[in-house]
Parts: structure tokens; sequence; C-alpha cells
């Protein structure tokens, strides 16, 4: 392990297997190599200490664990711990059409085939079940996502992929992180050779652990960004009184609420949200802080205690859960599930899989997006706002 005092990104080089995250504060960068540790098999307690203990006895004994845990928790995690890595502060970031304009069009990967996954009107009639269901009183929010395939007319390059997502969510968490099997499929993956990469720059923190303090950051409720900044403006400030958004943002925040209470002796939660954007979206934000009873619950234990919010699936969050299920015609994967890492101390930061793309392939990508649904949600809604978060992804591909 390196650490240093960096002006750049450390993102020379990215290839498939190596690791980069991104806080607001700092980055990490790791390379792939025959003595990296990793593990497909679901999260436990049981599951990441093997994999310490493990690296300790190879004379890591400063190992850092990075991760994807999937949307359904039940399901394989890809785990990696790197003999080495660095980290350093985060440089300035550029603004998004300055990173855009370090490369030329002809440079930059084309997609030549998209496919919804589903058809838009198929996500429609999804939503609308879903208000079919709220009004038989059997749920209050569901969260529907849908995915779309690209293939490119060129392999991925990273490092113009990496610097646009970073400057297009400053305060948010990027990532590019070794898939080592596809979560929700039944196969055995080579662990010596990852599936893919699951790429993204998440606009929201599950968990940050430091010591005994954790602080947790939902968001739940969003609008669309606008050029004319008086409508900008107007759309911000219309967010933060609209009833049907603060209604949503609620469910989550009592939730978790309601779980931290169980881990924590001191809770201080804001008595509202506010509004945080990012270049594409508004979102209420709620940031809350707390100090852990027991010291011995690491950031990861705290995170899966809490996942699935209603964030990213739905209040109650059981019968949402269900719905989903029935409702989207795919696997979520690691969509909606958990990025981030942790040291063997248990500190560490887990962000929500959000604003991401599964690559299995040079040129393939599956793209996800998507949007809390509550009584009085619009279906055309629901379909512009998915299209707007998987628009900022594909902005940076090309």
């Amino acid at each position: 392990m390196s650490k240093q005092s960096s002006s750049a990104w450390l993102l020379d080089g990215f290839k498939i297997g190596d690791i980069f995250f991104a806080s607001p504060t700092q980055q990490f960068r790791a390379r792939h190599g025959v003595d990296t540790l990793s593990t497909y098999a679901p999260a436990t307690s049981d599951t990441i200490k093997a994999l310490f203990d493990q690296a300790d006895k190879q004379g890591n004994q400063d190992a850092i664990l990075f991760g994807l845990v999937p949307f359904d928790a039940r399901n394989p995690a890809s785990l990696t711990i790197p003999a080495q890595y660095q980290q350093a502060p985060v440089p300035p970031r550029a603004a998004p059409q300055q990173a855009a304009s370090t490369a030329s069009d002809t440079s930059r990967p084309k997609a030549i085939e998209r496919q919804p996954v589903p058809a838009p009107e198929v996500y429609g009639d999804m939503v609308r079940r879903a208000l079919e269901l709220f009004a038989q009183g059997d749920v209050k929010k569901i969260v529907l996502s849908r995915a779309m395939d690209v293939t490119l007319d060129r392999p991925v390059d990273y490092e113009k992929l990496l610097p646009d997502l970073l400057a297009r969510n400053a305060h948010g968490y990027t990532f590019a992180i070794p898939a080592w099997g596809i979560a929700g499929q039944a196969d055995t993956p080579d662990t010596a050779t990852p599936a893919g990469t699951m790429v993204g720059a998440s606009p929201e923190l599950l968990v940050r652990r430091e010591g005994a303090r954790i602080f947790v950051n939902p968001l739940a409720g969003s609008i669309g960004r606008h050029p004319d900044p008086e409508i900008d403006r107007a759309r911000k400030e219309g967010l933060a009184i609209s009833e049907k958004d603060l209604r949503e943002h609620s469910y989550v925040v009592s939730d978790i609420v309601r779980i931290l209470r169980s881990y924590c002796d001191e809770l201080d939660v804001p008595d509202g949200p506010s509004v945080i954007g990012t270049d594409a979206l508004w979102h209420l934000s709620t940031y809350i802080t707390g100090t852990l009873r027991d010291p011995e619950v690491t950031a990861l234990d705290l995170s899966c205690a809490l996942h699935p919010t209603p964030a990213i699936c739905g209040h109650p969050t059981d019968r949402a859960f269900q719905h989903i299920r029935e409702l989207e015609p795919f696997e979520r994967g690691y969509f909606a599930g958990l990025v981030g890492w942790q040291r063997a101390n248990g500190d560490g930061e887990w962000a929500l899989t959000l604003r991401c793309a599964l690559q299995t392939g040079d040129r393939s990508l599956r793209l996800y997006a998507g949007a809390g649904t509550v009584a009085g949600s619009d279906p055309q809604s629901e379909i512009t706002e998915t299209a707007t978060k998987m628009e900022t992804f594909m902005r940076a591909i090309s």
C-alpha cells in the first residue's frame, strides 16, 4: 500500500480486473495480479474474516477489501483484496465539458446498438401496475428499474470514461470494481479472471464508518436539471416542497432511522431533507450521523443491515422486494446493491451501486436505472427520469 499526495487521478493503464474507487475526498487504485485475493460468495462476516485472515498470512497486514454486494444479498458478492494499492486525495475536478473535451469525437466509442430491457412502454405498464398495488393498500412505494444493453464500436477506454464520470458527480462515489460473477446467476466463475467490471458514479453513500462514528446519507425524490438557470432553480425549489417527493423521502429516512436505533446510542437526524445536485438531477438528501453501541459492527455489517433500503427497493421493504421480483423482467445483479471498501478493523465506505453499467466484454455493457414510484407517480415521468439517469452514463462514454 502507498499513501501519496497526488494532483492527478490514479487511472493510468487501467484494465479489466483493476480497481478504482473515489469518494468526494479520497481515491483508491489497485492493479490486478496473480497475488490478488478474491472470492465469489455471499458477503457474510465469516467470508470477510476469512479473506482478511488469508491476506494476513500472506504478509498483507494493511489489507483493504473492495467489493460488490448484489441487490439480493443472498446471492454471491464479488470481494477482492489486492496485494498492493494506492491511496491519495482527490485532485480538483474538471467541469464535465472540460473532461469531455480532452478526447476528440473520433477517439471515443460510439453506441452502434441500443436494446432497452424492457421497452419503455413496458416499463410504463410496470409503473401502472405499481399504482394499482398502491390503491389496494398492499405497499406504499416500489422502486422499479430498467436496463439497456449497449454495443460500442470499440472497447471502453477507462482513462477517458472515469474522468468524465468523476467530473459529472463531484460529490459522489465513482467506481470500477471487478465482478467475479454475475450475481443472480448460477455460474461458477474463474476467480483468476473477473467476468467483467461494474463501473459507475453513484450519488448515494449508504454507510461510512470511522471508528465508532457512522455517517449515512439517503437520497430519495429527484427531478431533472435544466440548462436555463431560472428554470433549474425553480425545479430545485419545487422539489423541496413537493408532497409526493417528500413523502417518498420520508419512507426511506424513517426506515433507516428505525434500523440505526438498534445499533447506535446517539443519532443526529435533521428535521427535514436538503436538496443536493449532480450534473443531471436534483435530489432530496438527509445526512444522518451516529455513534455505534458495539464497535465490532463493521461498515459492511451495518450496510447489510440497512440493505435494501426503501431508496432502492420500496416500503414496506419485504413486500416491495417481492413485487420487484414479479414486475421486473430481468435480474438486477449488482445494480442497486453495494459498492465500496473496508479495512480489517471495520472502517470503510459503502455506497449504493447506482448510475452504473456492467461491462462483460470489450464492447458490451448493460446500463441500469431506477425510479421510486408512489401513489401519484406518473408513468411517463418515471420513464423520463430513468432515461435521464442512463443518459448521464452514455454522455461519459461517447
